[in-house]
């Protein structure tokens, strides 16, 4: 089989339920709509851990948080970890990395090249410009910072993303082009500071209208689900409106980001030799149940959007209905590759999904989470058929229906009616995810003493012969 270039384009926080391919009818998504109806849209895929480090490191590795021990935005994924990079680089493909990575210490992780990204800071810029070194979030306020931004356009992250894709391009044709090449584009947004330039925002002023709670909703959910409602929800209508606003106008934005790199693949005539995958690290539950931002399994949250493109190779317009995760990119780059998959891969190669050659073997999928900094509150989630069943550490369960109920409502798991499906699905839970050994799990992971949010800038570039400097603001 040819070997492709592969086009890895992942965003920050972007939950599939906010896609024009998605079904959503507010949002206009015309390119990465495109890039659906010419490849693959996987409506079932899931992150393995709604929160950054430890999404990303899964994705890395293949395999789940609970092997690799990572869980918390400070953990540090080892420096000698085998990763999808690392063995791409070694099979002979040229490998970069633009954006946002989240890594904590080793800063490449099999990627040859890293010309710009977050080297000592944490990607999200500032917006407005942030106070001063103290300020500890970096972020300006978070769900509250909210509307359309304060940066020059050429310096924000997702401009300088595609100058920069732009650029490593247009070298590879010129130096390399019997190469194949492996580019990993990552784009911080729609991560809060929710704030994209004015023409987005204006776009959905006025048409965005907050989730709202039924009855006592928040009461009746579990307390791991509660805990994210007091800390990450309670906001007013207004801050809502236009968190929501600025949420649908950031996805736009990527959007004409990704279609402006697209052109580029194909003006340089790369575009037929290239798979091209555009995913997410996690969603954004975006007031859903009460809550903003992620960490909890609702679909909001803990699915991601998985559309990928091969011109005449992937069956175009198909929408397979299997249960996928993060997990299998590494077997499916892989194959793609013509290298072998390491034996710690944990996912299933994609391949013969992508080809129409068949289903997967794989009728299940799990999704684990431990909340901020406190490793006594973790849960794991199976998805199955038409099931999603949960089981935290505190003995606490949910078993939700899909089907009957893809709102994710009705708690069903002390329902006598549903017993069996709950007993049968806690045994898979508890047989994969080891509940017993999860705080000595979390405890073990080497952590960072401050996040990268403490680091004034948000973004470097590397420089050709290695200095790094900071990209202000």
């Amino acid at each position: 089989m040819q070997r492709p270039n592969i086009l890895f384009i992942l965003t920050d926080q972007h939950t599939p339920l906010v896609l024009g391919c998605g079904g959503d009818a507010i949002v206009s998504t015309p390119n990465l709509d495109k890039l659906a109806a010419d490849g693959v849209t996987f409506g079932r895929a899931y992150c393995q851990n709604p929160l950054c480090v430890p999404s990303r490191a899964s994705l890395l590795t293949g395999q789940y948080p609970r092997s690799i021990g990572i869980y918390q935005n400070r953990d540090i994924l080892e420096p000698n970890s085998i990763t999808f990079p690392r063995v791409l680089s070694a099979g002979g493909y040229r490998t970069c990395l633009i954006g946002k990575a989240h890594f904590n210490g080793e800063q490449y992780h099999g990627y040859q090249q890293r010309p710009y990204g977050d080297f000592y800071g944490q990607a999200h810029q500032p917006d407005p410009r942030r106070p001063g070194p103290d300020d500890e979030s970096g972020l300006g306020g978070g769900m509250r910072n909210s509307g359309p931004t304060g940066i020059p356009l050429p310096v924000t992250q997702t401009e300088i993303c595609v100058a920069e894709a732009a650029k490593w391009l247009q070298t590879h044709v010129a130096l390399h082009r019997e190469q194949p090449f492996l580019l990993s584009l990552h784009f911080d947004k729609p991560h809060f500071p929710m704030r994209c330039p004015s023409k987005y925002y204006e776009a959905y002023d006025g048409r965005i209208e907050p989730a709202v709670m039924p009855g006592n909703g928040a009461g009746a959910a579990v307390p791991f689900v509660r805990m994210a409602i007091e800390r990450f929800g309670g906001f007013d209508r207004e801050t809502e409106r236009r968190a929501l606003t600025a949420y649908y106008g950031c996805i736009e934005w990527v959007d004409d980001a990704v279609g402006r790199v697209l052109e580029v693949l194909d003006y340089l005539g790369l575009a037929d030799d290239t798979v091209v995958i555009y995913s997410s690290d996690h969603g954004e539950l975006g007031g859903a149940h009460g809550a903003w931002n992620k960490t909890l399994f609702f679909e909001e949250a803990s699915r991601v959007p998985l559309i990928t493109r091969w011109p005449g190779k992937f069956a175009a317009g198909s929408r397979p209905t299997d249960l996928v995760g993060l997990v299998d990119l590494f077997p499916t780059l892989c194959e793609l590759a013509d290298v072998p998959t390491p034996p710690i891969c944990e996912g299933e190669s994609l391949l013969p999904v992508l080809a129409g050659e068949g289903p997967l073997r794989r009728s299940e999928v799990f999704c684990e989470s431990a909340f901020l900094e406190d490793a006594q509150h973790a849960g794991c989630m199976i998805r199955t058929g038409r099931w999603k069943y949960a089981y935290y550490l505190d003995g606490a369960e949910e078993l939700y229906d899909l089907e009957a109920d893809p709102g994710e409502w009705k708690n069903l798991a002390k329902e006598s009616a549903h017993r069996s499906v709950a007993r049968e699905l806690r045994e898979k839970v508890i047989a994969f995810w080891r509940p017993e050994e999860q705080r000595s799990r979390v405890d073990a992971a080497p952590k960072v003493r401050r996040q990268k949010h403490w680091y004034e800038f948000s973004n470097q570039f590397a420089l050709g012969e290695g200095t790094i400097v900071d990209a202000r603001p």
